[in-house]
């Protein structure tokens, strides 16, 4: 803003109110958040702080979408503290070679996101496992805080477990193990993840989601890299897509002027979109505004070759008299989806 604009602000509120106003100058964001917290060398993989586990010395922390990114390496304390930051949410990730991000407490998505607000500072815990059967060669980087005399768990997972990497860039996981799923995350670099299953061929590795925990997705063995024995991963079949969307509307709109006792045309439209390849069955049923049944045309096909959306015309047009009415699409076939779309009829 100008001195001329502002000069301009302030005589115009002074002569509505009587006084100047501080919002006629840009708000400034707030300043001064804090997120903290301590990373701990999970040993077993059961995201808690057990006995022989404590801090991890050489992580590096990464914190983002709080301004600029910033990262900071663990010392021998685990701990790691980012100051002075933009009020908001921002997301945390860690790394550390020969370790994978195994949870947080509390107990949150990944990256983790945390939040930035000066009068109330942040603080949790983060958790990586080795990702093989041994402690760590560098015990130095590990730096137990529960003494005990009872013997150190087994970690997992076993250096035998089939691991994925990607090889230089990030890694596309997909719905299904081809290009022709839709894209539902990705697999960082320097992420070293488990193999939950394969196809015939082991051209695409399952894994579980690493945005969506509890959820799978594939990664194309062209892109990555492998450690373990492969002669593990179980064999399943190739999924189909699913229907991810489905909406329907009424041509001209949602209110027909026409005239009462005569037919009023109507047209419909059935939008469906899927994330892979598959063939949807569905069908659309009219009714009246009292929930009453009206006509319907039966099953319908349509064939997806990739993920993608198509738009249909379930039967042409169709004629009412003046009234209230609806349309619903049901989608069968591959899983269930519906939608609904109102139109009324009146005299002009």
């Amino acid at each position: 803003m100008s001195k001329i604009e502002l000069s301009i602000c302030k005589l115009c509120v002074t002569a509505i109110l009587g006084f100047t106003l501080a919002s006629c100058l840009p708000a400034t964001p707030t300043i001064g958040g804090i997120v903290q917290g301590a990373v701990y060398g999970d040993l077993n993989g059961s995201s808690a702080i057990d006995p022989g586990e404590g801090a991890l010395e050489g992580a590096e922390v990464t914190l983002g979408d709080c301004g600029p990114n910033q990262s900071q390496v663990t010392a021998g304390d685990g701990l790691f503290n980012f100051t002075d930051l933009p009020e908001g949410t921002c997301h945390v990730s860690v790394a550390k070679a020969g370790w994978i991000f195994s949870g947080s407490y509390p107990a949150l998505t990944y990256p983790v996101p945390v939040a930035s607000n000066q009068d109330l500072p942040t603080s949790f815990s983060l958790f990586l496992a080795p990702v093989t059967d041994l402690i760590p060669t560098d015990t130095a980087t590990l730096h137990p805080s529960i003494p005990t005399d009872t013997p150190t768990p087994e970690p997992s997972p076993t250096s035998a477990t089939p691991m994925v990497t990607p090889m230089a860039d990030a890694a596309n996981c997909r719905f299904g193990p081809g290009i022709t799923y839709s894209s539902v995350g990705g697999l960082a670099v320097g992420s070293i993840v488990p193999i939950h299953a394969t196809i015939a061929g082991q051209s695409w590795w399952q894994i579980e989601s690493p945005q969506n925990p509890g959820t799978y997705c594939w990664v194309s063995a062209a892109v990555t890299n492998t450690s373990g024995d492969l002669s593990l991963v179980p064999v399943i079949p190739v999924p189909t897509g699913v229907v991810t969307g489905v909406s329907v509307s009424v041509s001209p709109g949602s209110v027909v002027h026409g005239f009462c006792g005569g037919p009023n045309v109507v047209g419909f439209q059935v939008t469906i979109t899927t994330n892979g390849p598959t063939t949807v069955v569905y069908h659309v049923s009219i009714y009246n505004g009292d929930d009453s049944f009206r006509n319907s045309p039966g099953d319908a096909t349509l064939t997806f070759a990739s993920a993608s959306t198509q738009t249909v015309d379930p039967g042409g047009a169709y004629h009412t008299d003046c009234g209230n009415f609806y349309i619903k699409a049901f989608v069968t076939s591959p899983n269930s989806a519906s939608a609904q779309a109102d139109w009324t009829v009146l005299e002009p």
